[in-house]
């Protein structure tokens, strides 16, 4: 995947194995206009925070299917989130930052074609989480947010794609454990802070023994695919 956030010389330096030194980074404006001429599909911010109104020059970006709004002071709301709703070709989604509630998920969860999302800072609870159900290929889902409770972990677990699912600081309890164990088709699961029981981790198990499991970033002792971590 071409990203447009290095200009065009320093993409050149890239592929014969060359580093840029100093910030390389192209504004979101520079970068979508690459977009619409083709040059490229994705785009990535990180070294620049947004707001809503930086977001309007995404609207109708329908060359567009990589978005990483990577740094972790961006503030949006459901008004600028509403601007992606023309992405119609977009499959992978990162925010970070503020802003992603439930009003913003109902705007994203009209993007259609998505199949990755990541927003590890949202602000959502279990009524934004239903909202994902409009995403019938949603295959990767990292979500943090202190309003979800086990009523949202079930609705996730109806998510009929999901293979990947990372839930960071979500209080996830042994019923909505049994709801992850329940989706076939989940693949792995990394859970960050959160408040499961041994209990739970072993009915967990006893129900998927297959599934590949974090806790905290490490394996967990009975993961079946567990293996050394580099440091």
């Amino acid at each position: 995947v071409l990203f447009c956030a290095v200009g065009q010389s320093v993409i050149g330096l890239l592929m014969f194995g060359c580093q840029p030194t100093g910030p390389m980074e192209l504004s979101l404006a520079e970068q979508a206009k690459q977009v619409r001429s083709g040059i490229c599909e994705s785009i990535l911010v990180e070294a620049t925070p947004l707001g809503d109104g930086d977001l309007e020059v995404l609207r109708d970006l329908q060359g567009l299917h990589t978005l990483l709004l990577d740094h972790p002071d961006n503030r949006f709301s459901v008004v600028g989130i509403s601007k992606l709703a023309g992405l119609t070709n977009l499959k992978h989604l990162r925010i970070r930052g503020k802003g992603v509630d439930d009003e913003a998920m109902g705007q994203i969860a009209k993007l259609k074609s998505l199949r990755i999302l990541n927003v590890p800072q949202a602000d959502v609870s279990d009524a934004g989480l239903a909202r994902l159900a409009d995403l019938p290929n949603l295959e990767h889902l990292r979500l943090g947010s202190p309003k979800v409770t086990n009523a949202g972990i079930e609705a996730i677990g109806a998510l009929p794609a999901l293979k990947r699912l990372h839930l960071i600081d979500i209080p996830v309890g042994e019923a909505g454990l049994k709801a992850l164990a329940g989706m076939k088709q989940l693949e792995s699961l990394y859970l960050d802070g959160a408040e499961v029981t041994d209990a739970g981790v072993g009915e967990l198990f006893r129900l998927r023994p297959e599934l590949h499991v974090h806790f905290e970033q490490q394996h967990h002792d009975r993961d079946p695919s567990s293996h050394t971590h580099d440091p």
